[in-house]
């Protein structure tokens, strides 16, 4: 490019950009002419970014081209001047994608290569970088060389100018951050009250256990919700890495409440299904009260054995022969649904001798006298025992029983008291006695009155 004698000489300045004209173009080089004494150069890896493309396809002789000055040094004999297009290129790539690279925008970036302190990315030619530590949520170096090559998806966080090129800063743990806590809402979004799900024991608290529901999603399963059943200590019952199908029962603000025992059968319902009235069922002793027993005849499920069911014999002390934990065969006699209650008896599993009898007072029976005591005589009839006591063995006093009767001495006694539901008949001989001496008496009294004699003449003749 000539210049006139009035016309000043161009001198080139570093990082300034110029538009000249190609005057000679290489397989390696272009030479161009900016205005000043010598051409300027631009090398091939600073004209294009494809170091397969074909300069000579790109630049003819004549062409105008816009370059940047990147060196310049005036010698005695020759002058340098390096051009380049890279940065050129570079800015129209920004001003082509500039609503692309905004600040804030997430952006598709392959990387291209590894280097201290993170990685560098490639949008359509133009650099950005990425910090080691916005790579990823974990932080993990092997994952910085695992990356290369690849398109990841980062967000412009950082877009200014610095130096000779525009500097652009991305965050891709951001993104991660931004997805994790996506997919973490959706998650637990997904879950409702009254949902069953199968989750994993990831941990155990005095208070319960936390169960995982999904990748990112627990819940407290506590300790009065694993089991219809007393849970003294949570590991009786369950351990870290146990399956267990729980039913969530309350879901509030971020906490969600879960239970096992929702999705049990009870243990009173498990006592219907295998139970009924009539039953013969052998239980546990588990309280003795003044009114009764209390009887574990399932896992804790409790029924009453009331003192009047213990036995038909009213003087048989079974509270007296029996401690908690000892066993016992009962009848279950009555059960209630609503109230989850239900009753027991012994006496029902036994024969009552009593229940046969259908004696009333005044009654004669053959008695066997089976033993004696000081003030009573025990005698057998049809089966069961009655009392003779010593006032009604004789019309006479007496001192001892067996100066009247003798152990095995079969007898006929009158009934003078008979009570079945009490187990009491007491006999008595003194009234048998005492209706013959009646009976002896008025028939002799009949025997000495005439016809003609009044009472009164009777008891004259008498006292005399």
């Amino acid at each position: 490019m000539g210049m006139s004698s009035e016309t000043k000489l161009y001198i080139p300045k570093v990082r300034e950009i110029v538009t000249g004209t190609v005057v000679n173009v290489t397989d390696s080089e272009v030479l161009v002419d900016v205005g000043y004494t010598c051409e300027g150069v631009i090398y091939k890896e600073h004209l294009t970014n494809n170091k397969d493309e074909n300069l000579k396809d790109l630049f003819k002789v004549g062409d105008s081209i816009k370059v940047k000055i990147t060196q310049f040094r005036q010698g005695d004999d020759s002058d340098v001047l390096l051009l380049s297009r890279l940065d050129i290129l570079r800015q129209e790539k920004i001003d082509q994608y500039k609503d692309d690279l905004e600040i804030d925008k997430d952006v598709s970036f392959k990387v291209k290569k590894a280097v201290k302190g993170g990685l560098l990315l490639d949008y359509h030619g133009i650099e950005a970088f990425l910090p080691e530590s916005l790579i990823s949520l974990g932080n993990d170096t092997k994952e910085k060389e695992e990356l290369v090559g690849k398109t990841i998806k980062a967000r412009i966080i950082e877009l200014d100018k610095k130096g000779r090129r525009d500097r652009i800063i991305v965050n891709r743990k951001q993104l991660q951050y931004e997805e994790l806590k996506a997919k973490q809402k959706e998650e637990f979004e997904s879950i409702n009250e009254s949902d069953v799900i199968k989750g994993k024991v990831k941990r155990i608290a005095e208070f319960g256990a936390f169960v995982s529901l999904g990748e990112f999603t627990e819940g407290l399963l506590h300790i009065s919700e694993i089991s219809h059943y007393h849970v003294k200590k949570v590991e009786d019952f369950l351990e870290v890495g146990q399956d267990v199908e729980v039913k969530v029962i309350k879901k509030k603000g971020k906490k969600i409440s879960l239970s096992m025992k929702a999705l049990q059968e009870t243990p009173w319902h498990i006592f219907l299904k295998n139970h009924k009235v009539g039953d013969k069922v052998t239980g546990t002793i588990v309280r003795k009260m003044q009114y009764g027993m209390l009887v574990e005849v399932e896992r804790e499920v409790v029924g009453l054995l009331n003192r009047f069911d213990y036995s038909w014999n009213p003087e048989e002390n079974l509270a007296g022969n029996v401690e908690v934990g000892d066993q016992l065969e009962l009848k279950i006699t009555s059960i209630n649904k609503s109230k989850e209650q239900f009753t027991l008896s012994k006496k029902h599993l036994e024969y009552n001798p009593w229940s046969d009898l259908k004696f009333k007072k005044g009654e004669l029976v053959s008695a066997e006298v089976k033993r004696i005591e000081e003030k009573n005589a025990f005698l057998e009839v049809e089966g069961v025992e009655a009392i003779m006591p010593i006032a009604e063995v004789s019309v006479e006093h007496i001192n001892r029983i067996e100066d009247v009767l003798k152990v095995n001495q079969v007898v006929t006694a009158e009934i003078i008291q008979f009570n079945p539901k009490k187990w009491l008949m007491v006999l008595s001989l003194k009234t048998i006695q005492e209706r013959k001496s009646r009976e002896a008496y008025d028939k002799q009294l009949d025997e000495n009155v005439s016809s003609n004699q009044s009472l009164a003449d009777l008891f004259k003749e008498f006292k005399k």
